[in-house]
């Protein structure tokens, strides 16, 4: 059996031979002590392209499906080429490097202008222009990755010697690839693992994941039904009410009664993260991505995989964080801050919101485009003074729930109490409720709690309102838009300008609110006793 010919064994002087065994020693040396794989490919494609006395060189990996090319990496003379370059991808149908890819087989082209195998693409979008190049395939005995490439040789020619010179570095080179790459997986997988721990020891101490719904009024079991529709599909809901109405416990019961409940619940409050951390805890982050990223942090989206991502306060979103989400839930992909590797997830997107999108979609403050990609399964939770048959059993759960976790023997409310907590309209919803039982709870001197207990602005509520019977008009009359400008003036005064509290007093809806403060020239905050125009 005849042996296999070294890569330099032709006519080549002895000199140049022994520098390429010099070299081919270096690289492989070198191959096998990088771990990093932008570091592995970059020096590989520089030092390739010195070897080969070559303009440029580049790493061309095959996409996942194995459908398209694209430059992992390259080294050319002009700087702007390599930038170019790293834009680009082509159908393994296109180009000699698509047939080096399909075929299995090297090519060495002296004159690609000649070759009907070329693809003038790369060079239309690089302003490149290829005169010769020499191409290998890129694989390991397992698959193919791709192909290497040197093009435009300094001077003459490429040659059969540097195609075998090519063989021999593309061998170790594939199999430093993917050692690097299973490297990196699993260093993912350790940074994945420890943020999923911290974010676990974050969430011990909170509920169980469908305590506290309850579904007593006729609103809230149509909520529960349209809850049950959509269940165990992987559809994005959005979910719309008053701070403290329970759209979270909402989130967490549509996962964990769902397909998804294996899965992890992840949660993001794009209002409580400053705008300038959301993006990292969003989409993670590369070491060295920024001044102390010390390691790679896999973001949300990668940490929800296979599970739930649900994105709390979504109307408090930056206009753009919001652009890059919309590319998220349209493509299912992302990449990490610094980094350049796509990262699929197939995370089911909840959102919630108090605030009226479509409002400030009219503000330009909300991206429509993004709005439909959420409002897919809307479900709106009603306040709890519109769901008043639900305010005992929410009281009675809460006296249970808070009783076992501070070891009390609190069994229940007296009659007068819950009298109380019915005429009492709860601005702050379940929420206020569950603050105001735990207290009660706390204060409670026997086995019920009693109106004692409660907070003096439930034992002495203010009065409703003037009705149509207390207001006397004056001989003279008024005029009825001066009596109402000056209400809804009163209102926003009152309230500091928070828009759901003026509501209340005035009984009107946002929608109502905002077209009267628009008619009377009201900005969004007026100076104290006289209107202003919006922009004055």
């Amino acid at each position: 059996m005849s042996e296999k010919p070294l890569p330099f064994a032709d006519a080549s002087p002895p000199d140049a031979r022994a520098r390429d065994l010099e070299a081919l020693c270096e690289v492989a040396q070198a191959l096998c002590s990088i771990h990093d794989l932008d570091r592995l490919l970059d020096f590989a494609v520089e030092r390739l392209a010195a070897l080969l006395d070559a303009e440029g060189a580049s790493v061309i990996l095959a996409e996942e499906h194995l459908d398209k090319l694209y430059f992992r990496a390259a080294h050319h003379v002009d700087r702007g080429v390599i930038q170019r370059l790293h834009d680009v991808r082509f159908p393994v149908n296109r180009g000699i490097a698509g047939w080096v890819f399909r075929e299995g087989v090297p090519a060495v082209v002296d004159d690609v202008e000649r070759d009907p195998r070329f693809y003038r693409g790369v060079d239309a979008r690089t302003a490149m222009r290829t005169r010769s190049l020499v191409c290998v395939p890129l694989r390991t005995p397992e698959r193919r990755l791709g192909v290497l490439e040197a093009v435009n040789r300094r001077h003459g020619t490429f040659s059969e010697a540097d195609r075998r010179v090519l063989e021999a570095f593309a061998g170790p080179l594939a199999i430093a690839i993917e050692n690097a790459r299973l490297i990196q997986e699993l260093r993912a997988a350790r940074e994945r693992l420890r943020e999923e721990n911290s974010y676990l020891r974050e969430s011990a101490g909170q509920s169980a994941p469908f305590e506290g719904m309850v579904v007593e009024s006729p609103r809230m079991q149509q909520v529960y039904r349209l809850v049950e529709r959509v269940l165990d599909t992987t559809t994005t809901v959005l979910i719309t009410g008053e701070s403290g109405t329970g759209k979270e416990v909402l989130a967490r019961f549509i996962h964990f009664r769902g397909a998804r409940a294996g899965g992890p619940f992840i949660v993001v409050n794009c209002s409580a993260i400053p705008e300038t951390l959301l993006e990292a805890e969003l989409f993670g982050y590369e070491r060295g991505a920024f001044t102390g990223a010390t390691r790679r942090k896999p973001g949300r989206f990668e940490l929800a995989s296979g599970g739930t991502l649900f994105l709390d306060e979504i109307g408090d979103l930056a206009l753009p964080l919001q652009a890059k989400l919309l590319r998220v839930l349209q493509e299912q992909k992302f990449e990490r801050l610094g980094g350049t590797a796509t990262i699929a997830t197939d995370a089911r997107i909840v959102a919630a919101t108090h605030r009226d999108l479509e409002q400030l979609i009219g503000e330009g403050r909300f991206r429509r485009d993004l709005y439909y990609r959420l409002n897919v399964f809307p479900i709106a939770l009603p306040p709890l003074r519109e769901r008043r048959e639900d305010i005992l059993p929410l009281a009675r759960y809460f006296v249970r729930a808070h009783s076992r976790r501070l070891r009390k023997a609190v069994t229940g409310l007296t009659p007068r109490a819950e009298a109380l907590l019915l005429a009492y309209d709860w601005p702050g919803n379940a929420r206020e409720l569950e603050n105001v039982i735990e207290r009660a709870v706390i204060l409670a001197g026997g086995s019920v709690v009693d109106e004692e207990a409660l907070p003096l602005a439930l034992q002495h509520p203010p009065h409703r309102g003037a009705t149509g019977h207390s207001i006397q008009l004056p001989p003279g009359g008024v005029v009825l838009a001066d009596v109402e400008r000056a209400l809804v003036q009163q209102a926003l005064e009152r309230t500091g300008y928070n828009k759901s509290r003026a509501c209340r007093l005035l009984g009107l809806s946002r929608t109502q609110l905002w077209t009267r403060m628009r008619r009377y020239g009201f900005g969004r905050r007026s100076t104290p006793g006289r209107g202003r125009p919006a922009g004055a």
